[in-house]
């Protein structure tokens, strides 16, 4: 009997994969831009630019799972059939993604280069996120909403790809803007 096993990808293909989801989503939000990559580094990943404006931003990519056999357990054998919702894991989950913001912010205040307004890419890459609707993220946001306003040097943290095209953009209130949920 042959097993039918999944490659998953290298590093350097996870973030050229994620860097253009990031890209095409962020161009979706209402304050999108059409971003190009200007260059490949780490501290932060990409120097993106914006090609109307001319503006830079450093992105800093990142995704989450449930927890650290989901790769191996669930995605390699693309186990996704009858995933009933569980409310016990999406908990679990929203836990899991807000410690790596706050892993993120860290790291980043700790020797990020800090030339260009920073944005956090949130590739959210597990099945619990087909029940993370719309409503969710709004209730998210409420909730957390203090909590966003101390993700400095990020400007903004983008979580994507979401069910139905939805794209959450959570901006820092501190830097003149508003913490927002967009979705298209």
């Amino acid at each position: 009997m042959r097993l039918n096993i999944m490659n998953w990808p290298s590093k350097k293909d996870r973030e050229a994969f994620e860097i253009e989801g990031f890209i095409d989503s962020y161009e979706k939000l209402k304050h999108g831009r059409n971003f190009i990559v200007v260059e490949e580094r780490e501290k932060p990943d990409r120097i993106v630019q914006d090609e109307k404006t001319g503006e830079k931003f450093g992105i800093e990519l990142t995704s989450e799972y449930l927890n650290d056999r989901s790769v191996p357990d669930r995605h390699m054998k693309n186990d996704s059939a009858n995933m009933p919702e569980n409310h016990k894991n999406i908990d679990v989950y929203e836990k899991r993604i807000l410690d790596r913001v706050i892993e993120k912010v860290a790291k980043a205040r700790e020797g990020y280069d800090l030339s260009y307004p920073l944005i956090l890419s949130i590739y959210v890459n597990e099945y619990e996120s087909i029940y993370m609707d719309e409503g969710y993220w709004q209730t998210f946001a409420k909730r957390h909403d203090s909590f966003f306003d101390s993700i400095d040097p990020f400007v903004e943290v983008v979580f994507w790809p979401l069910p139905n095209d939805l794209i959450v953009s959570v901006r820092n209130k501190k830097r003149k803007t508003h913490n927002m949920l967009l979705h298209k």
